[in-house]
C-alpha cells in the first residue's frame, strides 16, 4: 500500500484515536480496498491502521493463483467503527473471501496487545479522500447498514443464484415434464424454455426497500388513477409509512456525526436516518462495489422522490438533503453515463427536469427553491443539460386502469 501524506498532528490523533481492521492471511496480490481506495495487497500486508471512526466499505477481488493478472469479481462488506476499535478478521482460504465471523474476545485482546509489532504490517488510512467518502456517506448510519446489507454481510457484484428447482438428475427433469439434457432443441425459444429458473442464493441480497409497482390506492377512480401516476406523493408516502413509520426522523436524513471527529468538510445541517441512507448506501454498492442491481434501485428511489409533487410541500428537509446528495454524487459520474444506448434519452435530465418544475411552485419554501435553482444551474453550467424543454411529463400520460373500473 502506498504511503500518504497527512498532518502530522492528524497523523498523532488518529493513530490513538483511529480504527484499525487486522485481516490475517489475505493472498499476496489480492486487489483490496476501503472506502475510495484500491491497492494489490504485498507479502506483508495485514490490514488497514489509523482508520477514522464512522462508516466504511471494505471490499476485494480475489486472484487467480496461475495468473494474478487475473481478478475474480468484486466482494465488499460495510462496517460502522468506532474510536480506537480493533477488528480481526481472518482470509477464508476455501471461500476466496474474507470470514467476517467475529473473532474470539481472548484473541482480539491479545491482537490488541501486540498491536505495536504489527503495526509496520499495516497500512495507514489514505486520509486525502475522507472528504469525498464523507460526502458521499454522510447519510449512512449502523441502522441503514443493518437493514440494508445483506444477511451474509458480503456484498457482491454477481449474486450467488440457484435453480428453483432441482434439475441436475434425469429423474428430476421427468418429474417436471422437462426433455433429457441432450434432447435437440428445434427452436431458440424452445432453448430458452430449457434453462432452469434461477433465484439469488438466500442471504445474499441487498435488503432494499421494495418500491411500490401500483401507484395508486386500492379502489381508486379512473381520474385518481391518472393523478398518482403522474405524481407519484402516494407511492412515496406508501414507502414512508411502512418502511420508516416507527421514526420520522429516517425520513428526513440524519447526518452521520462520527467521522466529523476527525474533518468535517460539510455544513452540519442535516439530521442521521435510513432514508436518504439508502440512496447513498445504494450508490456506493454501484460506484464502488459494481453492483449493478444497486444501480437500478438507486434510479427507482430517485424517479419516485423526483417526480412526488406534493410531498415535496410536505418533506423539504427531505428534499433539501436530496439535492444535497446528489450534488457530490454527480460529480462521481461522467455527464453521458446515464444517457441510453439506443434511445439517446438521458434518465437523471428528464428526472430531474420534472422535480425543478416542481420546485419552482410559490408552494414551495423558499429557501428549498432557491437551493433547487442553484443546483439546476450548477448542473447545467457541469453538464451542460438543458432543463427548460417542456417536460415530458406534460404530454398526454396513458396509464392503465384497474380492472373493472368505470369511465365517469
Amino acid at each position: 500500500m502506498m504511503e500518504v501524506q497527512m498532518d502530522q498532528d492528524l497523523a498523532n490523533r488518529l493513530f490513538f484515536e483511529g480504527a484499525t481492521v487486522v485481516i490475517l492471511n489475505v493472498p499476496e496480490g489480492t486487489e483490496f480496498g476501503i472506502d475510495y481506495n484500491t491497492w494489490q495487497v504485498g507479502p506483508k500486508f495485514r490490514g488497514v491502521k489509523m482508520i477514522p471512526p464512522g462508516i466504511h466499505f471494505l471490499h476485494y477481488s480475489s486472484v487467480d493463483k496461475s495468473n494474478t493478472k487475473e481478478s475474480g469479481p468484486r466482494t465488499g462488506f460495510f462496517l460502522n467503527l468506532q474510536q480506537r476499535d480493533l477488528r480481526l478478521l481472518r482470509w477464508d482460504q476455501a471461500k476466496e473471501e474474507v470470514d467476517l465471523t467475529p473473532a474470539p474476545d481472548n484473541e482480539t485482546e491479545a491482537m490488541k496487545a501486540n498491536l505495536q509489532e504489527m503495526d509496520k504490517f499495516l497500512g495507514p488510512y489514505p486520509y486525502d479522500t475522507l472528504k469525498k467518502w464523507i460526502s458521499l456517506t454522510n447519510f449512512i448510519n449502523e441502522l441503514a447498514i443493518q437493514r440494508l446489507q445483506p444477511e451474509s454481510g458480503q456484498i457482491c457484484a454477481f449474486s450467488e443464484v440457484l435453480p428453483v428447482l432441482p434439475g441436475k438428475y434425469t429423474k428430476d427433469r421427468v418429474e417436471q415434464n422437462l426433455p433429457r439434457y441432450d434432447t435437440e432443441c428445434k427452436s431458440y425459444a424452445e432453448g430458452l424454455a430449457r434453462l432452469p429458473k434461477m433465484q439469488l442464493k438466500a442471504g445474499t441480497e441487498i435488503r432494499f426497500t421494495e418500491i411500490p409497482k401500483q401507484m395508486y390506492p386500492e379502489g381508486a377512480t379512473p381520474e385518481e388513477v391518472t393523478r398518482h401516476s403522474m405524481d407519484l406523493s402516494y407511492a412515496l408516502e406508501t414507502v414512508i409509512n411502512k418502511q420508516y413509520a416507527s421514526n420520522p426522523q429516517d425520513v428526513l436524513g440524519h447526518q452521520n456525526s462520527s467521522l466529523f471527529c476527525f474533518y468535517s468538510p460539510l455544513p452540519l445541517t442535516f439530521i442521521d436516518g435510513t432514508f436518504p441512507g439508502e440512496l447513498q448506501f445504494a450508490f456506493i454498492c454501484f460506484l464502488i462495489g459494481n453492483v449493478y442491481e444497486a444501480f437500478e434501485h438507486w434510479k427507482k428511489l430517485l424517479n419516485l422522490l423526483c417526480r412526488s409533487e406534493a410531498a415535496i410541500v410536505k418533506h423539504q428537509a427531505l428534499f433539501s438533503n436530496l439535492i444535497s446528495i446528489l450534488y457530490h454524487q454527480l460529480s462521481e459520474i461522467p455527464a453521458d453515463f446515464f444517457v441510453d444506448i439506443v434511445s439517446q434519452d438521458n434518465f437523471l435530465t428528464n428526472t430531474l427536469q420534472v422535480f425543478f418544475s416542481y420546485t419552482c411552485s410559490p408552494a414551495v419554501d423558499r429557501t428549498l427553491r432557491k437551493k433547487a435553482e442553484r443546483f439546476k444551474a450548477h448542473l447545467t453550467k457541469k453538464f451542460k443539460w438543458d432543463f427548460e424543454a417542456e417536460p415530458e411529463d406534460c404530454a398526454p400520460v396513458v396509464v392503465e386502469l384497474p380492472e373493472g373500473a368505470l369511465l365517469g
